[in-house]
């Protein structure tokens, strides 16, 4: 594959003699003399690495660097400076510069330089083709979630903050790891918090971090996700239970792309992709003023709504088969598919817990069922269509598989009732029923 390199310098026979020297060597060379040209040339042409002059005529290095950045990001820019300023190469490394180089120019040096930004960018374009194809699969044929992935993978190529919106188990998660592995971003981990799982104070540090000082006990400086995620993406789950105070602090990081750490007298750069999710009535939040405005206004721009599980029932079949499939291929069980009497009462079903619901319910059922097919007796106690007096399999057998399957959660959730339950898909009165029946301690031995 033919390296691409852009010259971007408004000496134009300084351009013409590098892009001479490296076609030479190998090289397809493309040259601009200003922003302008040098954007149309980068929306024409997979270019790897660009060199940019720290003095464009009129046009300040900086700023043009910005903007070849926000058009395409993980762009490594190499900047030339005749001016020998270490603070504004220091400037330039920090926006999002590869390296610099001085002039007069030291071609050996500057292409090394070169061959190691490409190296990097073949490195970034591999690691974008392994996200892409690893994408999370959004198992759909309902039009509205059709067009619900559509938007999502167009909002994907920008860099526009996104605001998922969605019911408990609907897969907001599942949405913003999708977004994240088609946008430019994916290279990097992606960074998730769940706002209702923090105190306000815990939360404040895990986004914003501390210096060292800044309460008792804080040894040592702390990064905040904000900064670990730079360059990536920042899930932000369950963002309407965030404090008011730390809604001001996420609108000013977002307006500003600025932090400041707890006890920190300076301001910090940062350069984050927001995804943030909620399944609260966000309207209803803002009226109780429980939700700042300003800060849903700034993330209406890119709103998903995902549907619920009843809204696109007709996915019911894709979904079951999907499930059963993946929990075979990691246990050992002999479900492959639903008899028609489940399939018709998971039709009826509403499934208030969505998608998530129906994959503990297939979990569950797959794991106690004796038979190829799954039926309604093997479907959870809670079940509202559960039949257990008709069961198949003599009830010492489903009674012993039931009791090592819930000993198996606990041991997941480390003995976790209200988790346990919830995959278990019981309510946690039925969960206190089986342990006593089984005879399970209720805490870890």
């Amino acid at each position: 594959m033919q390296k691409t390199l852009l010259i971007i310098d408004d000496n134009a026979a300084l351009c013409n003699t590098l892009s001479q020297t490296f076609r030479q060597l190998g090289y397809q060379a493309f040259s601009a003399l200003n922003s302008i040209d040098a954007s149309a040339c980068l929306s024409r042409h997979n270019i790897q690495v660009a060199l940019l002059d720290m003095m464009l005529g009129h046009e300040d290095g900086l700023d043009v660097l910005q903007q070849l950045l926000s058009v395409s990001r993980e762009l490594p820019v190499i900047m030339i400076t005749g001016y020998a300023s270490i603070e504004s190469a220091v400037q330039a490394i920090k926006l999002g510069a590869f390296d610099y180089v001085k002039k007069p120019l030291d071609f050996e040096q500057l292409v090394k330089v070169i061959e190691k930004a490409l190296k990097v960018s073949s490195q970034t374009e591999a690691a974008h083709s392994d996200s892409a194809a690893s994408a999370p699969q959004i198992i759909t044929q309902h039009p509205g979630m059709l067009e619900v992935c559509n938007k999502a993978k167009k909002l994907a190529a920008s860099d526009l903050p996104v605001l998922l919106l969605g019911e408990h188990g609907t897969g907001k998660e599942v949405m913003a790891d999708y977004i994240h592995a088609h946008s430019p971003r994916c290279g990097r981990s992606m960074l998730k918090i769940n706002c209702a799982a923090f105190p306000e104070t815990l939360l404040d540090n895990e986004l914003f971090g501390h210096e060292k000082g800044a309460y008792t006990g804080a040894n040592s400086c702390f990064k905040g996700v904000f900064e670990r995620a730079g360059r990536s993406s920042l899930f932000l789950d369950e963002i309407s239970d965030m404090p008011l105070a730390i809604q001001a602090k996420i609108l000013r990081t977002l307006q500003n792309r600025e932090i400041r750490r707890l006890g920190g007298n300076t301001t910090l750069t940062v350069d984050v992709r927001f995804i943030a999710a909620t399944n609260k009535d966000v309207r209803r939040f803002i009226q109780e003023e429980r939700f700042r405005e300003d800060l849903y206004y700034r993330l209406n721009a890119a709103v998903i709504r995902i549907p619920s599980l009843r809204e696109r029932k007709n996915d019911l079949p894709l979904l079951t088969e999907y499930f059963l499939h993946e929990y075979s291929k990691e246990h050992d069980c002999c479900a492959r598919d639903v008899d028609p009497a489940v399939q018709e009462s998971f039709r009826n079903y509403h499934w208030p817990g969505n998608i998530r619901e129906l994959k503990n319910v297939l979990n569950y059922a797959a794991t106690i069922s004796v038979s190829p097919s799954i039926r309604l007796e093997d479907l959870p106690p809670d079940f509202p269509a559960g039949v257990h007096s008709s069961s198949s399999a003599p009830n010492n057998i489903r009674d012993e598989m039931e009791k090592n399957l819930i000993l198996s959660i606990l041991r997941k959730t480390g003995y976790n009732k209200k988790k346990s339950a919830e995959l278990l898909n019981m309510s946690r009165k039925t969960l206190y029923s089986r342990l006593k029946k089984y005879g399970i301690s209720s805490s870890a031995r």
